[in-house]
């Protein structure tokens, strides 16, 4: 078997004592499900194939390691996922915008918009927004594109980025959105609102990703994040089924210290009490946003993590 793996030193802190806090193979974390649609030869790799999750013992984040060559991680999203596009095709039903009242990624896309359209507040404050230039929205990882579908609706000058070749010519195809790989992106156009969901677990080179995403913010402007935190790990581990927890995409789980000491290199900021944006309808939906905010900071224990910064 060709040697697929590279060690790297931690992202955050370039440490490299680590502790082994998960080892694993695809015989073991791989559903039915997920084994009936990865191509592991293509990735050079067996049922067999030993992963680790190591935490750094000097700052403590988290990560895969040894994990993937660099030049195998378009053979992830592009050769050795080609069977999710079949098996998985209740996610490309029903996700045109005439279909909002009933699909759950526009709703999570509409809270996303909402919540990043809340920083720009002063935008709206006057009924006639005279001599207002439309707003700039960067959608990083922007998958089906969900979010770019409602910039349309709000008139937002928007672009996404992917690397999933399928998703990007489905975008282009269903509404003509305006999506192509991060490389293609014109280099001169900076953005008020990056949006990230979902993708920083993904990313191999964490440092090539927070320098794009600064390169393309103005002074001022906003990233939203989502991603996995360290409790995804011992939650599912306890359960014994591996849904997040997947070593061949899922590479990275922040914990708000990783994630400010990374961005603080790029000029970001983090927003310790962000603009949740939800509707309140019922006395316990008062709570939930307190303990999101003052509780948690955006790092939950069901091991998923949501955050706003801010380009400086």
């Amino acid at each position: 078997m060709e040697n697929v793996f590279v060690d790297i030193n931690c992202p955050v802190c370039n440490g490299e004592r680590f502790k082994t806090v998960w080892r694993s193979t695809p015989r073991q974390f791989l559903g039915d499900f997920r084994k009936s649609y990865y191509n592991l030869d293509a990735l050079g790799i067996n049922i067999d194939t030993t992963f680790s999750i190591k935490k750094c013992k000097d700052c403590s984040f988290v990560f895969v390691n040894p994990r993937f060559r660099s030049d195998l991680y378009d053979v992830v999203y592009n050769e050795a996922k080609v069977e999710q596009n079949i098996k998985k095709e209740w996610a490309y039903r029903e996700c045109d915008l005439k279909y909002l009242y009933n699909t759950h990624h526009k709703w999570i896309a509409s809270r996303i918009l909402m919540r990043s359209l809340s920083y720009q507040y002063k935008r709206f404050e006057k009924p006639k927004n005279e001599n207002q230039r439309q707003i700039r929205l960067l959608d990083y990882g922007c998958g089906l594109g969900h979010l770019l579908d409602l910039c349309k609706v709000f008139e937002i000058d928007a672009a996404g980025v992917d690397i999933d070749l399928y998703r990007i010519e489905y975008c282009r195809d269903k509404k003509k959105l305006n999506v192509c790989r991060p490389e293609e992106i014109d280099t001169g156009k900076k953005f008020d609102i990056v949006v990230s969901t979902s993708v920083i677990e993904h990313v191999n080179d964490l440092h090539q990703y927070f320098q794009y995403i600064s390169d393309r913010l103005e002074i001022g402007g906003y990233l939203h994040i989502t991603g996995l935190n360290p409790a995804i790990i011992k939650k599912e581990k306890r359960k014994g089924v591996y849904r997040l927890v997947m070593p061949f995409e899922h590479v990275n789980y922040f914990t708000a210290g990783s994630l400010d000491v990374l961005a603080e290199k790029y000029g970001l900021k983090r927003i310790k009490r962000s603009n949740l944006f939800q509707p309140t309808m019922k006395p316990v939906d008062y709570i939930v946003p307190f303990l999101k905010n003052f509780i948690f900071g955006g790092f939950y224990p069901t091991g998923a993590f949501e955050a706003d910064l801010i380009k400086l």
